[in-house]
């Protein structure tokens, strides 16, 4: 009986790091389980994706009462700004990790070792359609995995974005976009030296509506750079934009986010060194489904999204550094950003100023879209500190018509060229 109470005693007294020992560990994280096959309840002619792990319960909740606990282990430096900034409304409801995230077989199949990287890091030579880098040894690894990762084939889809001010006011957007991604295992064309080729075109607010825009990414941005053209509806003309890539802000970020924030990143790479900090144990955003079956209007609180419906995990990531040479330039001087061990997603990021102060936090929260199977985030988050705005961008969801990842019908190819610019802007 006294051994009992003892016991009983340590718990209840422990402080709670402790306590968030035997919780948090690297055995907690457990084995992965890919969903490889949609749920029995799924129905296809919806956009919906019920939770696999809905009955889940809360393990903790970490506020402005105890982040401090997990400061020095388990928080990333952006979080922990997140806490001292928004106090009374910021937390994060952790839930049992679930590692669900699969690719399909193909994928894998296709797998066998690390592809080449060439150029100083900016081009890649290896097997079309696979993970590139399944054995990642360094910073530039983990980078090429997030952005050729399994993403679809022949893709259509709208996404809206939403930037929300302090005082609860916010800006809508929406577009239509049409993309064919060269790196998956149903197109292998190792010739066309290509990522992919993508067409976008604003359809709200009416003021921007149908401006557009062609970007066609190669495989290596040191030989072939980045290929881009805008349409523009007050002159009805297409021209170049070679300014689309690194730090360029286009209007509908509102100054929050870069052209190669895109997506976590995108892009060339030559304006950073490239530094990989090893693989951590955090609690990231993952498993969202709660999140991506809300109603938008209950998500867009002041500050930051609502998280109540936000889930965290234990993740195992793997951390890099991009850190702005001496004789680059870039609006961004430092990055530090979090990939998924497992599916290679981008998680988070903190962006840093010149004086290394943090200006703002990013989250990637991931689901399996288990029909595919492939996992993806359902938005991007930005919370700038300077200006207390968020943004939130490319946003899918169930209110949002469902993206097509894999066409029956191809697009045809020569869409994607200037005149098919101006056609599919019209």
């Amino acid at each position: 009986m006294i051994i009992k109470i003892n016991i009983f005693a340590i718990f209840l007294f422990a402080p709670i790091y402790v306590f968030a020992d035997l919780i948090f560990s690297i055995e907690t994280i457990g084995e992965r389980l890919p969903i490889t096959n949609p749920l029995a309840e799924f129905n296809s002619e919806l956009n919906s994706y019920p939770d696999p792990f809905q009955p889940d319960q809360i393990i903790l909740t970490i506020d402005a009462e105890n982040y401090i606990s997990f400061k020095e282990t388990l928080l990333t430096p952006g979080q922990i700004k997140m806490f001292e900034t928004y106090p009374e409304t910021f937390k994060m409801n952790i839930y049992p990790s679930r590692r669900s995230c699969a690719v399909p077989s193909e994928v894998l199949e296709l797998t066998k070792k690390n592809a080449l990287l060439i150029d100083d890091g900016e081009g890649i030579e290896g097997v079309v359609g696979s993970i590139p880098f399944p054995n990642p040894s360094e910073a530039l690894h983990h980078v090429w995995n997030h952005i050729l990762r399994y993403r679809g084939v022949e893709i259509y889809g709208a996404s809206p974005f939403y930037i929300v001010n302090p005082d609860g006011t916010q800006i809508y957007g929406a577009g239509e976009a049409i993309a064919k991604n060269f790196w998956n295992p149903y197109i292998i064309n190792e010739d066309a030296g290509l990522q992919g080729m993508l067409m976008t075109k604003v359809t709200s607010p009416p003021r921007l509506a149908d401006a557009s825009t062609l970007v066609i990414e190669s495989l290596n941005s040191f030989k072939t750079p980045r290929k881009s053209w805008v349409y523009n509806p007050g002159t009805k003309r297409v021209r170049r934009a070679p300014d689309i890539s690194y730090d360029y802000m286009p209007s509908a970020s509102q100054g929050l986010t870069t052209v190669d924030q895109v997506d976590g990143f995108n892009g060339a790479k030559d304006r950073y060194h490239w530094l990989d900090l090893g693989d951590q144990l955090r609690l990231m955003p993952y498993n969202a489904y709660k999140f991506y079956e809300t109603n938008i209007e209950e998500i867009l609180t002041p500050y930051h999204v609502n998280q109540d419906f936000l889930r965290y995990e234990l993740v195992k990531v793997n951390v890099v550094e991009a850190k702005l040479k001496d004789d680059k330039r870039h609006i961004i001087p430092k990055r530090i950003m979090y990939f998924d061990a497992d599916s290679h997603n981008m998680l988070s990021e903190e962006t840093y100023d010149d004086m290394n102060l943090i200006m703002a936090y990013r989250e990637f929260p991931i689901i399996n879209f288990y029909d595919q199977p492939m996992c993806l985030s359902i938005h991007s988050a930005t919370y700038d500190f300077v200006t207390r705005r968020y943004q939130l961008q490319s946003v899918r969801s169930k209110d949002i018509p469902k993206v097509e990842w894999k066409l029956n019908e191809p697009h045809d190819i020569k869409m994607f060229t200037p005149e098919g610019l101006k056609r599919f802007a019209r």
